[in-house]
């Protein structure tokens, strides 16, 4: 038996699909380079280029190994945030349906760039973090805006 969707569920299901792929994009400030960091601490863009796919997702970035750390900021396609850190292991990490994680050695006075995607998900977007080389990163995140920290 053959049923079909009604006219309100396939409305709903077309309006959640085009959230997914098209949505929220970050709406803050152009690109800025941020303060060089205090003495003695690092830099770290945290950065997700402006995607039409997957544009709906966004996902908190955290600092720490546990689930309870402190989220950075909430990553939106293209957004970005500048993140100062102390000299040392500096673990950022995501999750949605799944979880991502990068881990940096980060030496004082230095600049890195972590870049942030989506992939495909079952119900929503996986995120994917991933440290990329400096003249890479600096040249991607010079398309993104500012996002705010997170609450």
């Amino acid at each position: 038996m053959k049923t079909r969707m009604s006219g309100l569920s396939a409305t709903i299901c077309t309006f959640v699909l085009a959230l997914g792929l098209f949505g929220c994009a970050a709406s803050g400030p152009k690109f800025q380079e941020a303060a060089s960091p205090a003495s003695g601490q690092a830099l770290i863009y945290i950065y997700r280029p402006g995607k039409f796919m997957g544009g709906g997702v966004a996902f908190d970035v955290h600092e720490g190994k546990k689930e309870a750390d402190h989220a950075i900021t909430t990553l939106q396609s293209g957004g970005y945030f500048p993140y100062y850190a102390p000299p040392g292991e500096v673990t950022l990490w995501a999750k949605t349906e799944s979880s991502a994680s990068v881990t940096l050695d980060v030496k004082a006075d230095k600049t890195y760039y972590v870049r942030g995607s989506v992939g495909v998900g079952l119900i929503v977007g996986r995120p994917s973090l991933e440290v990329v080389d400096a003249a890479k990163g600096a040249a991607e995140v010079k398309d993104c805006k500012l996002l705010p920290p997170a609450k």
